[in-house]
């Protein structure tokens, strides 16, 4: 019995001993668990408040696109030979010109214009891009053409459809009806102011 006892006696002083070495692993392995949940929670908030950056770049545009085309049609009554006419579909213009553009236009093509007096595009019918203003231009003189015109003052970014472009013609008195049209074609670009 006395070796049972020493036995008993033996385990009691084990097992206070293995409980308290327990409850201090368990109290650090609560402490870890709580210190690491701090640390995430840490993390956590340092993520909420990360920023990166959005670069916006623009690509340069100038575009210009032609109004489509018009006939005139003259009447001659009491010695007026002058007829007017304005596009349907008028020219396009986009542009991002931080250093600002124009529109100029010039005769490329012209076929039977000898009797042609004159052939004018009229600011008063005309539009222009922005802030701009249409300038009145005489695209053919005398049978000839004239170059290069301003047909519009300076502008800067713009995105405008449909402007329109008002024709005037002038024909001489033996201009002859029964023969081919005067036709002219007209070039339309954008350039630096």
């Amino acid at each position: 019995m006395e070796a049972l006892e020493l036995i008993s006696d033996q385990k009691k002083q084990i097992l206070p001993d293995m409980n308290t070495f327990s409850m201090k692993r368990v109290a650090l392995f609560l402490f870890a668990g709580v210190l690491s949940l701090t640390v995430l929670q840490t993390a956590a908030a340092q993520d909420a408040n990360q920023s990166h950056t959005v670069d916006v770049k623009v690509q340069s545009i100038n575009d210009i696109i032609a109004p489509g085309d018009v006939t005139i049609d003259i009447s001659p009554s009491n010695g007026d030979f002058t007829g007017t006419a304005t596009t349907s579909d008028g020219y396009d213009v986009t542009s991002y010109a931080p250093g600002g553009k124009k529109v100029q236009v010039k005769v490329t093509n012209e076929n039977n214009v000898a009797e042609l007096n004159s052939l004018k595009i009229l600011s008063a019918g005309t539009s222009a891009p922005g802030e701009a203003s249409a300038n009145d231009v005489t695209l053919v003189g005398d049978g000839a053409s004239d170059g290069t015109q301003d047909l519009t003052t300076g502008f800067t970014g713009v995105d405008v459809d449909n402007l329109s472009v008002e024709f005037e013609a002038t024909v001489s008195p033996d201009f002859d009806p029964t023969g081919n049209n005067a036709e002219v074609t007209v070039q339309y670009t954008l350039t630096g102011n």
